[in-house]
Formats: C-alpha cells, sequence, structure tokens
C-alpha cells in the first residue's frame, strides 16, 4: 500500500513539473524595451509608446502585491515582440523584465501554461475571421 501511494505522489509531482514547464520563445520573436504608462487598454494591461500599443503580457500577477504597479505608473518593460497581424498598430508584449517604481522585477520564469499570453487563447485582435480567442481560430473544440 505504502509503495502505490509513493507511486501515485511522484507520478502526481512528475505531471505538476511537466504541467508548469517552459514555453519556448519562438525564433521569430524580437526583443524590445518599451517606456510608458501603465494603462487598461480594451481590458488588458497595457503601454502606449512609440504610437503603438503594447499589451503586457506575464505582468498581472504583480497587480496587488506591488504597490507601484497600478494605471498611470511609469514602467519600464522588456521582452519579446509578437506583433498582431490584424492591426498593425497593436503588438504583444511577453515581457522578460519590469522597472516600475526605481525596481526592476525578473519575470523571466513566468512562461508557464496559462500564464501570459502563451496560450493563444487570450482574445487580444480576436474575431470571426481568424486571431484567438473564444471566436477566433486558435484552438478548435474549446
Amino acid at each position: 500500500m505504502k509503495k502505490k501511494i509513493t507511486f501515485a505522489l511522484a507520478f502526481a509531482a512528475l505531471l505538476a513539473t511537466v504541467g508548469f514547464a517552459q514555453v519556448p520563445v519562438p525564433a521569430n520573436a524580437a526583443t524590445v524595451t518599451v517606456e510608458g504608462k501603465l494603462a487598461l487598454i480594451n481590458g488588458h494591461i497595457g503601454v502606449q509608446s512609440g504610437g503603438k500599443t503594447y499589451y503586457l503580457g506575464n505582468v498581472g500577477r504583480l497587480a496587488g502585491f506591488v504597490d507601484s504597479f497600478k494605471e498611470g505608473a511609469t514602467v519600464k518593460a522588456v521582452g519579446y515582440d509578437y506583433p498582431i497581424e490584424v492591426a498593425p498598430e497593436y503588438s504583444r508584449l511577453m515581457v522578460t523584465k519590469l522597472t516600475v517604481g526605481g525596481k526592476d522585477y525578473d519575470l523571466s520564469q513566468g512562461f508557464g501554461r496559462g500564464m501570459g499570453f502563451g496560450g493563444g487563447d487570450c482574445g487580444v485582435g480576436a474575431g470571426r475571421k481568424g486571431g484567438s480567442g473564444r471566436n477566433g481560430g486558435g484552438r478548435k473544440g474549446w
């Protein structure tokens, strides 16, 4: 009986490890640095900089825990740029480093399943003819 319980716990730990494995960064993703003020844009945390709007992925987990992480705060975000094809004035930025309130936050370890924009089902740029999210392409049957 103890062997079965030990095996079950080991198997559960293995599944948890695989479930939170990091998602590799695609070869075509460019690293960019964006500076601006945090804003809620179309229901997503974002920054407008250089005539372009960047939706910031991987930063929502700081809300409520970092006092200076609030709307209107000046931030510097470094990460991988994923342009939104159907709306060239918008882009998704998977943030790896965020500076807010004079402090740096390393977010490079947060690319696990279900975090940020990694799953293709975030809804940004979604529509009936393509994109991702509930009405668009993305994952069929979800």
